[in-house]
């Protein structure tokens, strides 16, 4: 996972678009994001035990779950980061050692503002949070 992250900031490019997947039987929860970059599609999937993944394959998921896609492009908060690349991707670690979140900074570079999402897995789903700078 460590190495997709990377190869997500240094090697992406902007992010052109993004994803929800909602389980069809959980219509609130969302099962995984798709984030689509210029060169490269990554996803951030809720994991059974609560934690957070990032992979760029999810076709076993789909053998698994039925899902509802939703392109959230144009919606706040991520058309604020349409655009841009991603700067930085920090790890949320819980006090059990689970990884439960994901902190994304997108941004053309230092001299413009940041835009900071959280992505954190709660139950079988994940929340999204947007976070001033």
């Amino acid at each position: 996972m460590k190495q997709l992250m990377k190869s997500m900031v240094d090697e992406s490019g902007q992010l052109m678009a993004v994803e929800c997947f909602y389980y069809t039987d959980l219509p609130t929860d969302i099962g995984f994001i798709k984030l689509a970059f210029q060169q490269n599609n990554y996803f951030v999937v809720a994991t059974e035990d609560d934690s957070l993944e990032v992979t760029d394959n999810v076709a076993s998921l789909f053998e698994q779950n039925d899902f509802k896609r939703v392109d959230l492009s144009d919606r706040s908060p991520w058309q604020s980061a349409i655009g841009k690349p991603v700067r930085w991707i920090w790890t949320m670690v819980n006090q059990q050692g689970y990884l439960d979140g994901l902190q994304f900074e997108f941004a053309n570079d230092i001299s413009q503002k940041p835009v900071v999402l959280q992505l954190i897995a709660m139950a079988s789903g994940i929340n999204l949070y947007k976070r001033s700078v």
